[in-house]
């Protein structure tokens, strides 16, 4: 079987586990098999938690360090539909030319977005403390798009019409975030397409590159392919038709003598102007996208505007307008870009509110049982001038879980000032006061809080747990007759709750 279509029929089964997780995860719930995916970097650097997807990015790396970026050719779910798209492209005679752009600096954009969130975590949760935790059930599927209406866009947009309008691979070589940090290690990695036979120099290898490298050449100046867009995919070692090229071990002093290869490419298939209006267009049209849509449909928003600013450029060429001349002056045109990107960026980078962060931190601490740590940074918080009511109801919980009623009462008290009318506050301060034992104060607040809210089940029921503790059953059965749905199930939880009381007089 040619390499391709193994390649291929590889990609496609493991299309096919991916489905089978999906059904056993949201079907037959079977949620045993923990996420694989690139971004355990974030759970590894981010807190220190080693799960199945941070076991599943020191992987990836393992075999990029040795195999170079193997994973890339042979393991990525997207990369079957890229190559489905380009043989159904082929089979009706069109042959997409691949473009070489530094807009694929949005990859890097990405990359910083990754790398911004392992800060986040850091500035919320301090340094992380590594510790194994592979009991971590998530979907591995988690970050891809299940909405078929957007399937149905990221494979049209994604793979057929970024690949018409790019070429071969598009997502790989503009969006994906995790090619940049791959290409780092590919850079040491000793298995590499090599030389193993005199080459004829008949170029066979570079037209079939589906990463547009120049194979021939870097064959003929390095005895390898050193260029880190190579995603050992094989394509050019089956297509040599003089059995030139090998994919073998060999001594990799190339790679550690020359100066490391990123992805940028050093030519470009047009010019700057031409180059800002895709940079321009992949970023504000991801920024929206992920607004509008979630994180992960990022990628599907910069493939959309790296189309559309293709479109704008063919029809630029088309018409033979010359940008210089639709912007007048050129300087200011490259000013105003900068500015525009510049202004982006800032938006897309913008870190987490600092009180949002104490508070994510606070709420870490009440995760762990450790009130005194939580109960001390939502306090650093409202003495720093937050007027974050959320940080204090979290406040007040804390004290509350703590055991500390009178301050929880007094931070109830103060957000109860602030927006009187919310029942949800009056029925926590009625648990507190219940907890504390004044209970006559409790069914003060429970009573506000079913005026506010009738249909606060909750309430009712702890005003009828109150009468039931002070031993008064019939004061306790019409507040209980709004939690329960008929009598037996009323008669049976008051029975349960005198039972162990009567076991405990016998």
């Amino acid at each position: 079987m040619h390499v391709n279509k193994k390649r291929l029929l590889v990609l496609f089964l493991l299309n096919i586990l991916i489905a089978i997780h999906i059904i056993l995860w949201y079907r037959l719930n079977y949620q045993k098999v923990g996420t694989f995916s690139l971004n355990g970097i974030v759970s590894l650097f981010g807190i220190g938690l080693l799960n199945s997807a941070a076991a599943f990015f020191i992987l990836v790396v393992l075999i990029t360090i040795f195999s170079g970026r193997l994973f890339c050719g042979w393991g990525c779910h997207f990369a079957f539909f890229q190559e489905f798209a380009l043989k159904i492209l082929n089979k009706f005679r069109i042959n997409p030319q691949i473009i070489h752009s530094k807009a694929n600096i949005i990859q890097y954009v990405f990359l910083l977005k990754t790398l911004t969130a392992v800060y986040e975590f850091w500035l919320i949760y301090g340094l992380p403390q590594f510790h194994v935790s592979f009991g971590d059930t998530q979907v591995m599927t988690v970050d891809l798009p299940r909405s078929p209406i957007i399937i149905t866009l990221f494979i049209l947009f994604d793979a057929f019409l970024f690949i018409y309008l790019l070429g071969s691979r598009a997502f790989c070589r503009y969006v994906c975030p995790w090619a940049p940090i791959l290409a780092l290690f590919d850079n040491i990695s000793p298995l590499r397409i090599r030389k193993i036979g005199e080459c004829k120099g008949c170029m066979t290898c570079t037209r079939n590159c589906t990463m547009g490298i120049q194979v021939h050449s870097e064959i003929a100046q390095y005895g390898a392919v050193v260029d880190t867009n190579c995603i050992r995919c094989l394509t050019c070692k089956g297509a040599c038709p003089n059995g030139t090229l090998g994919y073998k071990w060999g001594s990799n002093v190339i790679s550690i003598i020359r100066k490391i290869k990123w992805l940028i490419p050093k030519k470009s298939n047009y010019c700057w102007y031409y180059e800002l209006i895709l940079i321009f267009c992949g970023l504000i049209v991801a920024y929206f996208t992920q607004m509008w849509l979630g994180s992960f449909q990022t990628f599907l928003g910069a493939a959309w505007g790296l189309c559309f600013g293709m479109l704008i450029i063919r029809l630029l060429e088309s018409k033979s307008i010359s940008l210089k001349e639709i912007t007048l002056y050129r300087e200011k045109f490259l000013i105003v870009s900068l500015v525009t990107l510049c202004t982006l960026a800032w938006c897309w980078i913008t870190n987490t509110p600092h009180d949002t962060r104490l508070l994510l931190r606070g709420n870490r601490f009440m995760d762990l049982i450790e009130y005194d740590k939580a109960i001390s940074i939502y306090n650093q918080a409202l003495n720093e001038g937050s007027s974050n009511n959320e940080i204090r109801a979290m406040l007040a919980l804390a004290y509350k879980t703590k055991g500390d009623y009178n301050r929880s009462i007094t931070e109830y008290k103060i957000l109860i000032n602030n927006n009187p009318d919310n029942a949800a506050l009056h029925n926590n301060l009625g648990t507190v006061y219940y907890r504390k034992g004044d209970y006559d104060l409790a069914i003060e607040e429970y009573k506000k809080s079913t005026q506010l809210d009738t249909h606060l089940t909750a309430a009712y029921g702890n005003i009828g747990l109150i009468f039931l503790e002070k031993g008064n059953i019939e004061e306790s059965i019409p507040y209980l007759r709004k939690v329960f749905q008929n009598e037996d199930e009323m008669l049976k939880y008051i029975f349960e709750f005198y039972k162990p009381k009567q076991d405990l007089k016998g």
